[in-house]
């Protein structure tokens, strides 16, 4: 960890696992190819094409491109959900064939917080409140606009509507019975 994180006093750099096969990461961890190799990414959702070119598809590792910047302005999570229902089959397929995914951004921060939230409020039916708490911990420099996270309030308001079930909203929820047995 080096010094300069925003607030905190330190930036993570690199990637961080957040559940076995799916890693949260920087622009450093997008172009290191032993990382990629010794922890089987063969998916990379790019949320900073602009920035960042697609380093490994040369060698067979599959991309989810957006080119996004990081700003207000930029919207991530359209009200038609497009990019949050691509990347979650995205993200299910590689991890369905014991391959791994990354997903990063510039700095991990902003954009791929973003990203990775929508994927887990609908994966476990969280909200977004419990998904924040579950990703600091996980990735404690997460620093998103708040932009993205009124567009990920949204995003709980439209899941919560086409759920059957409430969506979890903290620690305390003990029902299980709607998770796959899986690690986190």
């Amino acid at each position: 960890m080096a010094g300069g994180g925003p607030g905190l006093g330190y930036e993570i750099l690199g990637a961080v696992k957040v559940k076995d096969g799916l890693f949260i990461g920087d622009e450093l961890a997008a172009q290191d190819l032993e990382f990629v190799v010794s922890n089987k990414v063969t998916r990379v959702v790019n949320c900073c094409g602009r920035q960042v070119p697609n380093h490994w598809e040369s060698i067979g590792v599959d991309y989810q491109t957006y080119y996004w910047v990081d700003a207000d302005m930029q919207v991530i999570l359209d009200q038609r959900d497009v990019v949050a229902n691509e990347v979650f089959r995205f993200v299910e397929m590689a991890l369905a064939g014991a391959e791994s995914v990354l997903i990063h951004s510039v700095r991990g921060q902003s954009r791929s917080c973003c990203v990775l939230s929508a994927y887990m409020m609908k994966k476990y039916s969280w909200g977004l409140r419990k998904t924040m708490e579950f990703l600091s911990f996980r990735r404690p420099d997460m620093n998103l606009k708040p932009a993205f996270l009124q567009q990920l309030s949204g995003y709980e308001r439209r899941l919560m509507a086409q759920s059957k079930y409430p969506l979890s909203l903290d620690w305390s929820d003990a029902d299980f019975s709607r998770l796959e047995c899986e690690d986190l």
